[in-house]
């Protein structure tokens, strides 16, 4: 069966989840690109095509489709869906969700076509175990088509434009000789957040005890942190382009955050992270590359989180000792 998967002229992927779930399939994607050099089409979110680090794939082209949510579930035009997939021999679906209009499609299919994905419905499904983490869920797609793929072979950080590679560069220099820069990222659903309040007697209390810190907020929006007692060394780079925050978190020396796409930016990047998490699971959603990294979790909600706990991960990262606990 991997022969005939391996041998597809035609094949396509399909994926329209977040920006954190599609960077998460990042070495799964170039895997396949290996694989298919050139003959990938891949059908995705609206803005995809000017999507960074699609770039770097060599994809023969992006059809951007949109999906609509009601609560928990997600619907698709079946028609809209069949014609941005066109002809395929091959059909990778990243999707961890499904929804009747990928199942009319899947039916629609010929014979010969090969389906693979995440649930039953698909001629490959892909079983997954119980916690296990997004990036090897996602990456056992690949390895249904070649099983000798290994996903460390492919987990680099992200390609980055010339653009936001200089405007990194230009804020590196920027800093001053001897001192170090913890990114933060607040921003995400409201279930997934951890209160502004706490966040600014945190740093505060970091930024007194290590005065040769800096901390960059590399939110979109800007999460309002002021007042401060040390609001003179938290910047911010509000409006960034997602290829310019997450080029200027890699040039950082830590990072603080909760589950969001810039938490998997700072795992690619090998960053000493602290992450919060509530409602998701660290096991599924937190770090899988960085060798230094702590993951504050409460009982199901972000309230349960202490300050002295994130104030103690922090300190463990400053003093070069964070590892899981």
């Amino acid at each position: 069966m991997q022969q005939k998967l391996r041998s597809a002229q035609a094949p396509v992927v399909f994926h329209l989840n977040g920006i954190g779930d599609r960077l998460l399939a990042l070495p799964a994607l170039r895997a396949l690109s290996q694989l298919y050099p050139g003959r990938i089409r891949l059908v995705g979110a609206p803005g995809d095509s000017s999507l960074f680090f699609y770039q770097e794939l060599g994809l023969m082209k992006i059809h951007e489709v949109r999906a609509t949510t009601q609560g928990t579930e997600r619907s698709i035009d079946a028609e809209m869906l069949r014609q941005a997939v066109g002809a395929c021999d091959l059909f990778v679906c990243f999707n961890t969700w499904h929804a009747t209009g990928v199942s009319e499609l899947l039916e629609g299919f010929p014979a010969a076509t090969e389906t693979v994905g995440l649930y039953r419905r698909y001629k490959q499904w892909v079983r997954s175990e119980e916690l296990q983490h997004s990036a090897d869920r996602l990456f056992s797609l690949a390895q249904q088509v070649d099983p000798s793929l290994r996903l460390e072979d492919f987990a680099q950080a992200p390609v980055l434009t010339a653009e936001a590679t200089e405007a990194a560069r230009h804020f590196r220099d920027s800093v001053p000789d001897g001192a170090k820069v913890l990114a933060l990222h607040t921003e995400t659903g409201a279930r997934k957040q951890w209160p502004v309040a706490r966040y600014r007697a945190v740093l505060d209390a970091f930024l007194t005890a290590h005065p040769e810190w800096l901390v960059l907020n590399v939110d979109y929006s800007a999460t309002e942190l002021a007042p401060m007692v040390h609001e003179g060394r938290v910047l911010s780079v509000p409006g960034a382009p997602l290829d310019v925050a997450m080029a200027l978190l890699g040039a950082c020396d830590g990072f603080l955050g909760i589950d969001s796409c810039m938490l998997h930016a700072a795992d690619f990047f090998r960053l000493p992270s602290v992450g919060l998490f509530g409602t998701t699971s660290p096991q599924q959603w937190g770090f899988r590359f960085t060798p230094a990294f702590r993951e504050p979790t409460g009982n199901g909600s972000m309230d349960d989180i202490t300050e002295e706990e994130v104030l103690g991960a922090l300190t463990d990262l400053a003093a070069g000792r964070l590892r899981p606990a």
